[in-house]
């Protein structure tokens, strides 16, 4: 006998939570996320050992649904056959929920899961390269002045008209594999933790980050007319004080190689480049 593939029911939804909470809770909570995005793995025996889904992006001039494979100690010597089962599922799944007026490509992250050569077999090349930035909070963190005329703040975003402001300027600055609606920061904002901090003109915002559990300080961006005057530094400086008061001792975010801008921002800040991943895609 061999692997087989069944679409995400609500019957499995237990199943799902137990090899995945991320999985469950995202097919559970956001509504981005539909159950015909999901394909769960059965080995032999009956026993889930992966799902597998699609997160779908947005770029300039087309769609990007990135593969996600959640896997438990069953699939670890199974690799191959997952990646095998679940590679026609995921065509067809982009075939069907395509936009057929934009182009679509199906990316993975590097060697989708541990073999690069199943990747180029398929004929996947590479689309983007990001770096894992990282940095010690034992190091001294550096004096930034404050900005002035800004206010800077922890941003609960407590209405509906906030998230969606929030999400309308935010995604000006991110595009690509990783992109945010009201759904998605809703869903992250009813998490154990998420923590936002935000910059002010008046009522006008002008910039932001957002801190994780993880220690994750990320998504930073800041509108252009207040750029070059050290408000992205203040931001990150703040991220780095929230971490700090939680008892973490490293941050980390993802950035993209050909942001150098943003690279150059984090050196500055004292950040090291320890990791390169590269993301590979496959026009379908």
């Amino acid at each position: 006998m061999s692997l087989q593939v069944h679409s995400y029911s609500t019957e499995l939804e237990e199943t799902v939570k137990d090899l995945s909470h991320k999985a469950w809770i995202l097919f559970k909570h956001n509504k981005d996320f539909d159950h015909q995005r999901m394909s769960c793995v059965f080995d032999e025996d009956g026993k889930l050992i992966c799902v597998g889904y699609l997160r779908h992006g947005i770029a300039d001039d087309h769609d990007v649904f990135e593969i996600v494979m959640d896997t438990n100690e069953f699939a670890s010597n199974r690799m191959n056959e997952v990646r095998m089962a679940l590679y026609p599922t995921f065509i067809d799944i982009c075939q069907t929920m395509r936009n057929p007026n934009k182009k679509t490509r199906l990316v993975a992250w590097q060697d989708f899961y541990g073999d690069r050569e199943f990747c180029e077999e398929k004929g996947f090349i590479p689309y983007q390269t990001y770096y894992k930035a990282q940095r010690s909070l034992e190091k001294l963190i550096p004096e930034v002045r404050m900005p002035v005329g800004v206010n800077i703040n922890y941003h609960p975003m407590k209405t509906k008209e906030e998230r969606i402001k929030y999400t309308e300027i935010e995604n000006q600055f991110f595009q690509g594999v990783v992109y945010r609606s009201v759904n998605m920061l809703e869903w992250m904002m009813g998490g154990p933790e998420l923590h936002t901090i935000s910059a002010f003109e008046g009522d006008e915002l002008i910039g932001s980050v957002m801190c994780w559990q993880t220690g994750a300080v990320e998504r930073l961006f800041v509108i252009p007319r207040w750029r070059n005057k050290a408000l992205a530094e203040y931001l990150i400086t703040k991220g780095f004080e929230y971490h700090l008061k939680h008892g973490r001792t490293n941050v980390e975010t993802l950035v993209n190689e050909q942001d150098k801008e943003a690279m150059m921002l984090l050196e500055s800040m004292g950040y090291s480049f320890p990791v390169r991943l590269e993301l590979m895609a496959l026009d379908v």
